[in-house]
């Protein structure tokens, strides 16, 4: 399968290969939601994911796998608890359109965080990921993680 558009440098695999990979290694997904001729992608690719710490930070702690939405609507698409659905219905399942968005995804399946939007800053990824690879969502919701901390999420400037 070919894929769409994904972040120059990241080495994103096909969602299938990546829940198979995320289970044999043991680590969470980073699942990126898009299509090839999204705009709006492309300025979060430009923007955001161009950052090459962001790109060596979850490529060491995640299985970056691509979701293309506009495949074909009726491939086979196993999520991560094993559920097996087309890719229509695993789109709505996930609710991931509108697009660009993104997930992190235990390897067991269950569901961490779920973002979306083009003009995601850096910063807000960092925070991401310091909840996700750090285990806290075992623990607490990602507002109260920030909250803990005296943090609240990262936005764009305006």
């Amino acid at each position: 399968t070919a894929l769409a558009k994904t972040p120059a440098g990241w080495p994103c695999v096909e969602f299938n290969e990546a829940v198979r990979v995320a289970k044999r290694v043991n680590k969470p997904l980073f699942v990126y939601f898009g299509f090839e001729t999204c705009p709006y992608c492309e300025i979060a690719n430009k923007n955001t994911f161009s950052f090459d710490a962001l790109r060596k930070r979850y490529s060491e702690h995640y299985v970056l796998a691509y979701f293309d939405i506009r495949g074909n609507p009726d491939d086979l698409i196993t999520l991560p608890a094993g559920e097996k659905l087309t890719r229509a219905a695993a789109i709505k399942q996930l609710r991931t359109v509108p697009v660009p968005a993104w997930m992190f995804v235990a390897p067991d399946g269950k569901e961490l965080l779920l973002r979306r939007g083009s003009r995601t800053p850096v910063e807000a990824f960092m925070q991401y990921d310091q909840y996700v690879s750090s285990g806290a969502y075992r623990r607490a919701s990602f507002e109260d993680f920030l909250a803990q901390r005296g943090l609240r999420e990262a936005r764009p400037p305006e």
